[in-house]
């Protein structure tokens, strides 16, 4: 296994935080949303997804992941937006110049509004969001997924989700890289 170039935040010390930051680290924020509307899969769905695509993410390039944000623990939209106003702001009192969000939404939201300065990377509107949300599910962690209730004629599978996943981490990487082509 490759050592991961990136680090979770919330595995450094403030200082070795301050350190990073100080060398110019991109920081992506993981933000999860619309757990599991189905009935076969558990809330912490959409959580799940974005942490596993922001550990990817990590292990592919120097960057700093925080925590996901849940936003199913916000009742409206702009609380929301308040909280991440809240943590980009704290973000860069810290030193951070560089922040990205990743942004999971598994069902019909109006997508986050945020500054300009921000790269916003996002899975959303996928063309079935359950056949894609049960995929991955079944990909990272398949007893989660309640089998019995599957919707009949679904063609989810761990493989899928895998395939879907690793996708999107090339595209965000692509992203990331456009931007701050040193992340490598």
């Amino acid at each position: 296994m490759n050592t991961p170039r990136g680090v979770w935040l919330d595995d450094l010390t403030r200082q070795e935080a301050t350190s990073r930051f100080d060398g110019n680290a991109a920081v992506v924020v993981p933000v999860a949303s619309g757990s599991a509307p189905w009935p076969h899969l558990p809330l912490r769905t959409a959580p799940l997804i974005a942490r596993a695509l922001g550990q990817r993410l990590l292990e592919r390039l120097s960057v700093v992941v925080t925590p996901v944000v849940d936003a199913d623990f916000f009742a409206r939209h702009e609380t929301l937006g308040q909280v991440l106003v809240e943590r980009l702001d704290e973000l860069r009192s810290l030193g951070v110049r560089r922040i990205a969000i990743l942004e999971v939404a598994l069902s019909p939201a109006a997508p986050l509004d945020v500054s300009g300065d921000v790269l916003m990377l996002r899975v959303r509107d996928a063309v079935d969001a359950d056949e894609y949300a049960t995929s991955c599910l079944m990909a990272l962690d398949p007893r989660s997924v309640r089998m019995p209730l599957l919707p009949a004629g679904s063609r989810a599978q761990a493989f899928a989700g895998e395939r879907a996943m690793a996708a999107q981490v090339d595209a965000f990487g692509e992203a990331l890289l456009s931007k701050w082509p040193d992340l490598i």
